[in-house]
């Protein structure tokens, strides 16, 4: 049998031999014919191809490709070692890594190869692997290298979008993850700062998303400039932002925050428009209070939220009385997901008397849980949970449709006063189960009082002022509850026309003896006479708080000293003795 091989020839050509017996100007045409087709195939690959000799470094044979990539015709490079073509540097990398291959007697591929050309610096994918002579040993170098440079901008970019905002080219979420997992692997000790915008829903929502992306993208400029050169800044979604600010120290981070919430204090040009919002702030060190990514998020977030509730454009670090709340409240929102169904709920009413002749002129319906195990829980614990998780609609429902039955038992000219839930405002669905329930119930419309806070003018404003508008036109009367603790106590009074304005027992506390809550008061019954609002005084415990009430002329007294929250039995019987008292 013939043997089949191919070889290097002395003159820089590949033979292929069948062996003995053949004719040699057959054989002669046969090389002639096999070197036209490789290089014909040589010079058809797209990347570049090329051959060294291995016992000078010349270079024998570059493809079309490789003129390309390189800048150079073949017959200026054919002849030449890499220190006569590139630079030394190049040149000894080139060589170094040519001897371990033909070492090696083995494939090699070297990824991301720098080489300097006309164009600047590429990457290449160099394959290289030794061509023995007729006798094994290592004679020629052959090397394929691609041009990966545009490729791994591609695959840089697209890392780099996958750890990066595409709208601030802040880090992205997933890059913060990796870089808490990083200071909790080193075991370093660092404080995690979760950030939320206060306002900015109102200015995405009133002026269009382009504006609140235009808006983002400055205040991310500016807490970049702010934050420590050794912090961590992150946009987590939305209008939250994440910081790790390392080696840190509750004062260190205090002044940090301190920074952050400063550089948003400054008004924002969005649109040819000034606009300003604030920020809040959870903090949280590691490892003082957490050591995971995940309770560590979770106590800054629960931060955020104390944070929040008690004064935006603030940061509170997270204390472990916050997780045992939130405990609570989760607790408390699973229980009283039942409480309805099990028959837990009930209501309790309070009488509102007439200051001067002390006579019940209306009560107000009052929720109370009682849990097996746990026993009363106190309304300003459950209420916001109830409201916070949406539970608040078919409890307000029942409340009132309940106190509507019970005042139907109570003397006509006897009002009901029942609290409306901001979460109650939705659409026009409140007007109209009203309109069903004082359908069903026979309760006169005139009858029936509903109390709001100014919360509800936080959102939907105008919105809202339509809804009690339509609940006006039914005839029932709306009461403004708690007035003056919120923030624009008189510009709603501008927007309604309320029938009823309820001061806040914080202004009737120590009323005999404070001149700043009197001044107050006075203010308040001042206003409900200019805009025909009765007023009533909430929270009224004292003789001598009742008697200066009396004298500023407040229409309408409640609290302890008129009468506590009773059952509805209770109340029917409080109500019969005040008609009898009415009738002597």
């Amino acid at each position: 049998m013939n043997k089949h091989q191919l070889y290097a020839a002395p003159e820089g050509g590949c033979v292929e031999s069948h062996g003995a017996g053949l004719d040699p100007a057959g054989l002669e045409l046969d090389l002639v014919s096999t070197r036209a087709f490789l290089d014909a195939v040589v010079e058809s690959i797209p990347h570049m191809v090329f051959v060294k000799d291995v016992l000078d470094g010349r270079f024998v044979l570059l493809n079309r490709a490789g003129e390309q990539l390189l800048g150079l015709k073949r017959e200026d490079l054919i002849g030449k070692t890499d220190f006569d073509l590139f630079s030394p540097d190049d040149a000894e990398r080139f060589r170094t890594a040519d001897r371990e291959v033909v070492a090696s007697q083995k494939l090699v591929t070297i990824e991301n190869e720098p080489l300097s050309t006309p164009d600047g610096t590429r990457s290449l994918r160099t394959q290289k692997v030794g061509v023995p002579d007729a006798h094994g040993n290592p004679r020629y170098l052959l090397g394929i290298s691609e041009d990966v440079t545009e490729r791994l901008k591609v695959e840089e970019r697209n890392r780099h979008l996958s750890l990066h905002d595409i709208l601030t080219d802040l880090p992205n979420r997933r890059s913060f993850e990796a870089a808490l997992n990083h200071e909790l692997m080193n075991r370093n000790r660092f404080s995690l700062l979760v950030l939320d915008l206060d306002g900015f829903k109102v200015i995405n929502d009133t002026m269009g998303h382009r504006a609140g992306d235009d808006l983002l993208r400055q205040l991310s400029s500016r807490l970049s400039e702010v934050k420590g050169e050794h912090d961590f800044l992150a946009r987590l979604g939305g209008d939250e932002f994440g910081v790790i600010h390392r080696a840190a120290t509750k004062k260190s981070s205090t002044q940090l925050a301190s920074r952050l919430i400063s550089a948003l204090t400054k008004p924002f040009e969005v649109e040819e428009r000034l606009v300003s919002v604030g920020a809040s702030l959870g903090i949280v060190l590691s490892p003082d209070f957490g050591n995971t990514p995940d309770n560590l998020t979770k106590r800054a977030d629960l931060a955020l939220y104390a944070a929040k509730a008690a004064h935006r454009g603030s940061h509170v670090f997270f204390e472990p009385a916050m997780e045992e709340k939130a405990d609570t409240e989760h607790y408390l929102r699973e229980e009283l997901a039942f409480a309805l169904k099990r028959s837990q709920l009930h209501i309790v009413y309070q009488p509102i008397v007439d200051t001067r002749s002390g006579r019940i002129v209306c009560c107000e319906a009052l929720l109370r849980w009682t849990h097996p195990q746990l026993g009363p829980i106190c309304p300003d614990d459950f209420i916001p949970v109830a409201e916070a998780s949406g539970q608040i609609a078919a409890i307000g429902k029942w409340v009132l449709e309940t106190a509507c039955k019970e005042a139907r038992n109570w003397p006509s000219d006897i009002r009901l006063a029942v609290n409306v839930s901001p979460r109650q405002f939705t659409g026009f669905g409140l007007a109209v189960m009203l309109a069903r329930i004082l359908e069903r119930t026979k309760l006169a419309p005139s009858r029936l009082e509903l109390e709001i806070t100014e919360s509800i003018f936080l959102t939907d404003s105008d919105e809202n002022v339509r809804l009690l508008n339509q609940i006006k036109h039914l005839g029932v009367r709306i009461a403004l509850d708690d007035f003056g603790t919120g923030y624009s106590s008189l510009a709603y009074l501008r927007k309604f026309s309320f029938d009823k304005l309820k001061i806040d027992k914080s202004f009737v506390s120590d009323l005999a003896t404070s001149d700043c809550n009197l001044a107050i008061v006075r203010a308040i019954i001042g206003l409900g006479k200019s805009f025909s609002a009765v007023v009533t005084a909430e929270g009224v415990e004292t003789e001598a708080e009742h008697a200066r009430l009396l004298e500023e002329g407040c229409e309408q007294c409640q609290g302890h000293l008129f009468g506590r929250p009773v059952e509805a039995k209770l109340i029917r019987e409080m109500l019969g003795h005040s008609r009898d008292r009415r009738a002597c």
